[in-house]
């Protein structure tokens, strides 16, 4: 594999159980099973990952270093060891490859530009392509709540579900604002129902990146003051059929945090937590919205509601910054 890293198989048991994938699918090599299994197997492992691993950027707010880690062996020490814990694209995109590849796929990372106010951005998003059977699918588990749901086949125009009424697809089109419109790229576009438009989210090619590539990539997402990343903390979880939320408030107590794939229903929704406003959407309604005031109820929503478990000392890092709520 060209020394990239690979997970040890005790490290993929740890893997298995972060994401609370039913022991009788723990498996550890699929490269000699045929294409239908790889398919269903990952499609599992895509729920599983998707529901119990949050697209997140806590580190760039509650921490003194500030500092986005994207190797493959940090990631097991940050997500698979710390509960609760994900990341943004480069992190969750990166820990999942590596989990594929050591699992016997095909796959394969690619960069990507993210559409911001109708524009694209720079390099600086990543996802999977893996390929089966001689069909391609992109995996993308670091695009917040509007990333794929399952793998999505890479093929021009053809319409697949999302959450509720939402749906996406891939369009093979010039790259838009380029100069040489024969240069055709992927755009991976969403619509909220079947009347909406489709809003372009980003788009990819098919060359691989290395990680030497990610490595360039992950500076400006986590240190430039014009990035979301920076500007606002965020962190969005899957959940599925069977999983019921109760709307936070000063008196709840803890629950333990479990996955939502445990239930082994489809994913239906997403619990969202941007900046001081937490939401939990199912099917495309909103079930609940609050407005948090202070830290000790942000930092209760990590806890209770995505298994967080933050030191006294991370809790502290976020005083004073501009990203901080009001002290109570």
């Amino acid at each position: 594999m060209s020394g990239r890293i690979t997970y040890t198989k005790a490290q993929l048991d740890q893997y298995f159980t972060r994401v609370n994938l039913p022991p009788s699918q723990w498996l550890y090599d699929v490269s000699k099973r045929d294409g239908s299994f790889q398919k269903s197997h990952l499609e599992l492992l895509l729920r599983h990952q998707l529901t119990s691993v949050p697209f997140e950027n806590v580190t760039l707010h509650y921490s003194t270093h500030r500092v986005i880690n994207i190797n493959a062996k940090h990631l097991v020490d940050k997500i698979l060891r710390q509960p609760g814990r994900g990341g943004y694209c480069m992190e969750n995109n990166t820990l999942f490859h590596t989990i594929l590849l050591s699992l016997g796929f095909d796959v394969y990372l690619v960069g990507g530009r993210v559409f911001e106010n109708g524009r694209l951005a720079g390099l600086a998003h990543c996802l999977n392509i893996v390929t089966i059977d001689g069909e391609r699918y992109a995996v993308d588990v670091g695009y917040g709540p509007n990333e794929p749901i399952r793998p999505l086949k890479i093929i021009d125009r053809e319409i697949q579900p999302h959450v509720g009424p939402a749906s996406v697809r891939l369009r093979f089109d010039a790259v838009p604002g380029g100069l040489k419109r024969d240069q055709k790229i992927w755009i991976y576009e969403l619509r909220q129902n079947d009347d909406s438009e489709w809003v372009p989210c980003y788009c990819f090619t098919e060359m691989e990146f290395l990680p030497e590539d990610f490595s360039v990539m992950n500076y400006w997402p986590q240190k430039d003051p014009r990035s979301i990343f920076v500007q606002k903390l965020l962190c969005v979880r899957f959940t599925s059929e069977g999983q019921t939320f109760a709307k936070p408030d000063d008196t709840q107590s803890k629950d333990p945090w479990t996955s939502a794939a445990t239930t082994g229903g489809e994913i239906n929704g997403t619990l969202i937590l941007v900046g001081d406003s937490f939401k939990w959407r199912v099917n495309g309604v909103k079930v609940f919205e609050k407005q948090l005031s202070s830290e000790e109820e942000r930092i209760r929503v990590l806890e209770q509601y995505f298994g967080m478990e933050l030191t006294e000392s991370e809790k502290e890092a976020i005083k004073g910054t501009a990203t901080a709520l009001s002290l109570p």
